[in-house]
C-alpha cells in the first residue's frame, strides 16, 4: 500500500492490518485492481528506454592548426570511433581555428558556448585559458605539453578543477630524459644554453627547473633572459660555437615564435639543438623529445566519452601523456658535422632524412 500512498496520498486505508483481509469483496476487488495498475505504471517507468540524442557536439578550439594539433584531432576521432561515435552521424565537431591570432580565441570560444556544445576540446595554453575564461558550465578537456597546474589552468591535486580536466605531458622526469638524450646525442656535452622570455613567469620557472636538472647532471647552464624577438635575434647572432655546447629548449612562446631563425643560426654556428616536440625536429632542430600528440588525442577522447555519458570533469583525474617520442633530424646532424650512433638511431621513433 505504500506504493499507492505515494501515488495518491489522500486515498483511505482499505485493508485491515488486524485480519489482513478487505472489509468487503467489492473493496478487495477495487484495491486489487489499483495495485495491479500501480505496479504496471512503475514497471513502465522502469523499462521505458531513455531517448537517444541525435548528435553530440564537440567544440574544438585551437590557436593554430599545425602538425601537433592535427595529430591530436586525428587521435581523438580515432578513439571516439572505437567508442561507437561516428562523425556527422551521432557526433559533430565544431572546429574554431584562430590561425595564430590569440585575439580571435575569446570570440571563437564564445561562439562554441553559444552553440551549446557538449564539451570543448583545446590544445595549448592560450586556447585552454580562453575556454576557461569564457565558461564555467561547459566541460573542457585539454591536451597540454607544459604544466597546467603551474600555469593556473587547474588546481593542484590529482583531479580536474570545476569544469576542466585533460592530459598533460610536462614532468620533471620528461625534462631529465630530454637532457639525458642530449648528452647521448652530443658526446662530451658540458654546457647548455637556454633562452627564455624574461617577462613571462612561467618561462622563468621553466628555466629554473631546467637549470636545476642540468646542475644535478653535472652540466653547466648559460641562461639568456630576453624580452623581445629583436633581442633574441641579436643574442643568437652573438653566440660563439664551442665544443660540448648545445641549445636546450624549454617551453616558451617568444622563443618558439622565432624558431626558424634559431634553427638557421644554430646550423650556421654548428650548435646542436634539443627541443621538446617532434614538430620542432621536423622544422630543423637536431632532435625533439616529447609527447605523441596522436596518443594524447586518444586519451582526451576517452575523457570526452566519459563526460558525454554523464561524468563531471572535476571527478576525472588529470592524465599524463602515455607515449613520448624521440625524433632525430639526420639532415641537421650532417650539416653541423655530428653523427648519430647506431644505438641512438635504433632508439629513435622517427628519423628525418
Amino acid at each position: 500500500m505504500k506504493v499507492w500512498k505515494l501515488l495518491c496520498p489522500d486515498a483511505p486505508a482499505a485493508v485491515s492490518a488486524k485480519n489482513g483481509r478487505a472489509s468487503s469483496a467489492l473493496r478487495s476487488h477495487t484495491w486489487g485492481s489499483v495495485l495491479v495498475l500501480a505496479g504496471s505504471l512503475l514497471m513502465l517507468c522502469c523499462t521505458a528506454p531513455v531517448p537517444a540524442r541525435a548528435q553530440f557536439r564537440v567544440g574544438v578550439l585551437i590557436q593554430e592548426m599545425e602538425r601537433a594539433q592535427s595529430q591530436a584531432i586525428k587521435g581523438m576521432l580515432a578513439e571516439l570511433r572505437k567508442s561507437g561515435y561516428q562523425e556527422r552521424k551521432n557526433i559533430v565537431l565544431e572546429t574554431r581555428n584562430a590561425k595564430g591570432n590569440r585575439a580571435a580565441l575569446p570570440p571563437a570560444v564564445s561562439e562554441l558556448v553559444g552553440q551549446k556544445v557538449d564539451v570543448i576540446f583545446t590544445t595549448g595554453t592560450s586556447a585552454t585559458r580562453a575556454a576557461i575564461t569564457a565558461t564555467k558550465a561547459t566541460p573542457i578537456v585539454f591536451i597540454h605539453p607544459a604544466n597546467p597546474i603551474a600555469l593556473g589552468l587547474v588546481k593542484p591535486g590529482s583531479k580536474g578543477s570545476e569544469n576542466v580536466t585533460g592530459v598533460a605531458a610536462y614532468s620533471a622526469e620528461t625534462r631529465d630524459k630530454r637532457l639525458t638524450l642530449l648528452r647521448e646525442i652530443v658526446p662530451g656535452l658540458n654546457k647548455i644554453a637556454i633562452f627564455f622570455d624574461a617577462n613571462n613567469q612561467f618561462s622563468r620557472e621553466n628555466f629554473r627547473d631546467a637549470e636545476a636538472s642540468a646542475k644535478k647532471a653535472g652540466v653547466q647552464v648559460s641562461g639568456y633572459g630576453i624580452k623581445s624577438a629583436e633581442e633574441l635575434r641579436a643574442t643568437l647572432g652573438g653566440l660563439v660555437a664551442e665544443r660540448g655546447v648545445a641549445i636546450f629548449h624549454v617551453a616558451d612562446d617568444l622563443v618558439e615564435s622565432e624558431s626558424d631563425f634559431l634553427f638557421e643560426t644554430a646550423r650556421k654556428k654548428k650548435l646542436p639543438t634539443m627541443f621538446n616536440e617532434e614538430s620542432w625536429a621536423i622544422r630543423g632542430a637536431l632532435a625533439g623529445y616529447g609527447p605523441n600528440y596522436f596518443e594524447m588525442g586518444r586519451q582526451a577522447a576517452r575523457l570526452i566519452d566519459r563526460i558525454i555519458k554523464g561524468q563531471k570533469p572535476e571527478t576525472l583525474p588529470l592524465e599524463r601523456a602515455s607515449k613520448f617520442d624521440l625524433t632525430l633530424n639526420y639532415r641537421t646532424a650532417t650539416f653541423i658535422g655530428l653523427r648519430f650512433s647506431n644505438d641512438l638511431l635504433k632508439k629513435a621513433d622517427k628519423v628525418i632524412r
